[in-house]
């Protein structure tokens, strides 16, 4: 008989296995409730005569009898007497003689009226015995027992395996269940092998390691392979149910990943385990960043549709409750120390980790291990988790360092300091400009770019296609923090990414990095003056007009003494300066997104540096193209500059541009808890929305005829949208996007509650 202490399952898992294993051995199902405070109630069941049985358990394991005694009279008594049921069932975790029951027993009837039954660990275990089909419900119990354990370790075939099995028991305790789980055992199922990809400290292993156990549970004998394929070929037995597993297949250096016929090798087994998949498995993990680079060197890979196999694990693929499981199984099983837990629970900060963009299971280790936490006092724990979750370095260093090689870190850092999506087409260019500068000479590796990034595609980056363009991100922001942080005291490095990129939005990383103090002030000065001279030293050749406005307007921001005043002594290099830049905006193409631009021409404008005639026709030219709410403002000082010399030809187009733009963004423009600030008056409604629509266009600089406002409010409807905006049926409507959170939210905070 087994002799489970139950250390392996946290307080709410303990409480599920009592009311399933109580309500089996008295012919009863025990109704649950979701975790949270209980009120004195883990498990109720209702008679027939419509009296209650109320079972509660307690799962304490560090705490002394003693205590617990003291906690059952002051918090639990009260609850009892409060309840009066027909049966009161506690349910404890400690080892009891009779006088320790007795005295729990004690602690709870001083002033209750039904009878006490207690239940402690000897009970427990007597109980399993005889309800095996609940032991084996309860897998984390389960996989501990001594039979499965002997079953185990004795279908370990070496004594790698045995040591790794022995791992895996104990690493189960942590581990959640998510729907990974079951996509994984359906692919290897179905297919006889399943290759687990995803990006660093993701649970790859963690996942494999489960697949690992319930195959060996169910008799399968375990051949660890460690560095070559001949390993599991030399271990096939036909008649046996075997199980092979390839940690991290194609190695931990991509550029020696695959020597010889082994990727041939490799596919020629997963076809013989397919076929044999009744009684074989073949599981492997690889890094997706390996993987791709896998496929590129051998493309063996491509060519047999390994990709069926494979199942990718994402963080989107994790739910709010499935992240905070795993925070809450981590820290139960952490050891730390009460003080300690506590920072996760003042102020809720669990949400904090739970909802942080940079969460990660192995992050989450890191941050639970008591053995990283001598130096960090407990009134400085919080903000090391802060400082760690904000810059997961120790999360992202191997990969990038060892993984990738000069060519590929570039491209991830090109897809970094971007700061958003950069197409397909954009990221090209960016690295063939690069790969010229004088720096980036001595670069090792593969330099063809669409090698490097399908080695990258899925690991590091995301490839994602929308339509006819194809564009990458990242493919998780904590790598964009990790690299900010890293390469921010390197100028010389920023400077040849920055004019790589050449774009508005690595203009906007740049002010971003100074303004969030990860480079002085002075430095972000220096780039930009570096990146305008090299704008200039290349005759702007090939440059984006947005990007060459914000970039001078922020570099003659960073240095004064650069603008071109309007004095008789300003510098003949300043107005050189300006001209040169204005000149490219004028002759260039227009697109929407066009503000500095537009601030550019105006200054130059006002310094008397373009003619009257090159304005008007650029104004045209803009309102031809259209622009987007931002740049309305400065195309109206534009039109107001040429209406003060009489020339009038923008001006009608303009205020026509206006007019449309407002009708088509009625309810981003005019919100109606503006409109309907004096309530349900009809009439104030619309005197309001009409001033609103004036303030608009004066925003502009323009004077709206009467008709023009009168139309704009027909076409927003006063009556109908009044009626709805005060319909009280509305008024404590939740959208059925934001329900899901909240009930989510309400579960995480259940599943943390506690009683203190």
């Amino acid at each position: 008989m087994n002799d489970y202490d139950f250390s392996r399952l946290n307080d709410k898992e303990f409480e599920v296995l009592c009311t399933d294993l109580i309500g089996a051995d008295n012919g009863v199902r025990f109704e649950r409730f979701k975790p949270g405070r209980d009120g004195g109630v883990d498990g109720r069941y209702f008679t027939r005569s419509g009296t209650e049985w109320i079972l509660q358990a307690k799962h304490r394991p560090g705490t002394p009898l003693p205590q617990l005694v003291t906690h059952l009279r002051n918090s639990e008594a009260p609850k009892v007497i409060a309840l009066n049921p027909e049966r009161y069932i506690l349910v404890v975790s400690h080892s009891l003689t009779r006088l320790n029951k007795q005295e729990l027993a004690d602690s709870l009837d001083s002033q209750a009226s039904c009878p006490i039954e207690v239940y402690g660990r000897e009970d427990l275990n007597d109980l399993l015995a005889t309800h095996t089909h609940v032991e084996r419900r309860h897998f984390k119990l389960w996989i501990s027992s001594s039979a499965v354990l002997v079953s185990i370790f004795n279908h370990a075939i070496n004594g790698r395996s045995e040591a790794m099995m022995r791992d895996i028991v104990e690493k189960s305790k942590i581990f959640v269940h998510t729907t990974n789980l079951d996509s994984a055992v359906d692919r290897l199922n179905k297919l006889g092998t399943v290759i687990i990809t995803g990006q660093a400290g993701i649970g790859k292993t963690t996942l494999a390691e489960q697949l690992i156990l319930l195959h060996a549970s169910d008799g399968f004998e375990l051949v660890c392979i460690s560095e070559h394929i001949q390993e599991a070929e030399q271990a096939y037995s036909p008649d046996e149910r075997q199980l092979f597993y390839f940690d991290d297949f194609l190695g931990r250096n991509y550029l020696e990943a695959l020597s010889g016929h082994e990727g041939s090798q490799i596919v020629n087994f997963m076809r013989r385990v397919g076929r044999d998949k009744a009684t074989k498995g073949f599981v492997l993990t690889s890094r997706s960043t390996i993987l791709n680079q896998g496929r590129i060197l051998n493309d063996v890979f491509e060519h047999n549709n390994v990709h069926r196999n494979e199942m990718e694990i994402r963080l989107e693929s994790l739910s709010g409750l499935d992240k905070a499981q795993i925070l809450y199984n981590h820290i139960w099983h952490s050891g730390l120390s009460p003080e300690h837990i506590d920072e996760f629970y003042n102020g809720k900060r669990y949400r904090k980790i739970i909802t942080h963009r940079n969460f990660n299971p192995r992050l989450i280790q890191f941050i639970t291990d008591i053995q990283r936490l001598d130096d960090v006092p407990v009134a400085g724990y919080w903000a090391y988790i802060q400082e760690l979750l904000d810059n997961p370095a120790k999360i992202w260093a191997h990969p990038f360092d060892a993984q990738l090689d000069d060519f590929g870190r570039f491209l991830v850092l090109l897809v970094a300091f971007n700061g958003q999506n950069i197409l397909e087409h954009d990221l090209a260019k960016a690295y063939a400009s690069g790969l010229l500068m004088a720096g980036h000479a001595n670069f090792s590796g593969k330099r063809d770019f669409h090698h490097a990034i399908r080695h990258l595609s899925n690991s590091l980056i995301t490839r994602v296609v929308v339509g006819d363009f194809v564009y990458y991100k990242l493919f998780n922001p904590s790598l964009g923090d990790f690299l900010l942080h890293r390469y921010s005291p390197s100028p010389d490095s920023l400077k040849g990414v920055f004019q790589s990129l050449r774009n508005v939005n690595a203009l906007d990383v740049l002010v971003d990095m100074s303004d969030n103090e990860l480079i002085a002030r002075k430095t972000k000065g220096e780039l930009l003056l570096s990146l305008l001279e090299h704008e200039e030293k290349s005759n702007f050749q090939g440059a984006d007009p947005e990007y060459l406005a914000k970039l001078y307007l922020l570099t003659v921001s960073a240095h004064p003494s650069l603008a071109a005043q309007r004095s008789h002594n300003r510098k003949a290099v300043n107005l050189l300066r300006i001209r040169n830049v204005t000149q490219v905006i004028l002759e260039g193409p227009i697109c929407p997104k066009y503000f500095n631009c537009l601030t550019l021409v105006k200054r130059a404008f006002e310094a008397d540096l373009i003619p009257l005639d090159d304005l008007e026709i650029f104004t045209l030219k803009v309102l031809s193209v259209g622009v987007g709410d931002d740049e309305l403002p400065a195309l109206g000082e534009l039109v107001a500059k040429l209406e003060i010399d009489n020339v009038f030809e923008a001006s009608e187009p303009f205020s026509d541009l206006a007019y449309s733009y407002i009708c088509d963004g009625l309810d981003d423009m005019l919100p109606e808890g503006d409109v309907f600030t004096n309530g349900d008056d009809y009439d104030a409604a619309c005197k309001k929305l009409g001033a609103m629509i004036e303030d608009k266009f004066a925003s502009w600089q323009i004077a709206p005829s009467r008709a023009m406002v009168d139309e704009i409010v027909d076409a927003f409807d006063v009556r109908d949208r009044m009626r709805n905006y005060f319909d009280d049926s509305n008024s404590h409507y939740t959208s059925r996007a934001a329900e899901p959170r909240l009930l989510e939210t309400m579960s995480i905070d259940d599943l943390f509650s506690r009683d203190r």
